[in-house]
């Protein structure tokens, strides 16, 4: 239990999930999580998180609330693994002072919580391969430029309305090369998700990875509310680091899923 450093590295080893501590804390030795059914579970996650917990992604190891928890949970940095745990902790805070759990052992939840602290002491760069310049358009290359200046400087809650514009450009970039013409007003879930449909159309993609991309397509829909209410595109509150961070992770994981599925019209 706990972490461990690399004796042959002078830098301290990088803080990672216990994941002993997350079951003790949370109550998912069982299969359960804390008081949550089901509905409950995937609502709480989906109105927190923008995360569909049912998607393919998650339920690899079984469809237990507990397992996909876990899942969820491996799938992001450190910063947001923090931000995550931090919130079920105060639902499970709130739950026992209503007597719904009884409390943890004293040295255990010091664990858990500086667990917490560590994971959110993390700094990690984020890797901006697939964001590159794909077509010859003048607005390109400096919209680039400026998601790499915001992920340089630790910023990526604030590059999330530049990720969002590049995002929409690429699947309009990618459809108009299966010549498929895009609206200007056409939403981001709708570009991605006629992409997609085209991929299984022509038979480009099977039928598993065509669920996981049924599940980005909703990302990106639940992307747009992040756009509208959460960034610098309008005077908004904005997203926390952490949380942000975890937004534009996963945004740019689905990119490098496309990538994946059809490399030739992915490039420039």
């Amino acid at each position: 239990m706990g972490y461990f450093e690399d004796q042959l590295c002078n830098e301290p080893a990088e803080p990672t999930l216990d994941m002993w501590l997350v079951d003790q804390a949370l109550e998912m030795s069982q299969g359960y999580v804390l008081d949550f059914s089901d509905k409950t579970f995937n609502d709480f996650v989906r109105r927190r998180f923008g995360i569909d917990a049912t998607a393919p992604t998650y339920i690899v190891d079984g469809i237990s609330k507990a397992k996909r928890l876990r899942a969820l949970l491996r799938s992001l940095v450190p910063g947001a693994q923090a931000e995550m745990l931090r919130i079920f902790w105060d639902h499970r805070q709130q739950a026992t002072n209503q007597g719904l759990h009884s409390t943890l052992e004293p040295h255990v939840e010091a664990d858990f919580l500086a667990m917490i602290a560590k994971l959110e002491g993390t700094h990690q760069q984020i890797d901006l391969e697939v964001v590159e310049k794909f077509s010859g358009d003048p607005t390109l290359g400096e919209l680039v430029e400026a998601i790499q200046r915001e992920i340089q400087a630790n910023k990526p809650h604030a590059a999330l309305d530049r990720l969002h514009t590049y995002a929409m450009k690429k699947f309009a970039d990618l459809l108009a090369r299966d010549g498929i013409a895009v609206g200007h007003n056409d939403a981001l879930h709708a570009r991605a998700g006629r992409y997609i449909n085209n991929l299984r159309q022509a038979a480009q993609i099977g039928e598993y990875s065509a669920k996981i991309a049924k599940s980005a397509v909703q990302v990106m829909e639940q992307f747009n509310h992040v756009r509208n209410n959460k960034s610098l595109a309008h005077d908004n509150e904005m997203l926390s680091l952490a949380e942000g961070r975890y937004v534009f992770e996963a945004v740019l994981s689905l990119l490098r899923f496309v990538k994946a599925l059809d490399e030739a019209k992915f490039g420039p």
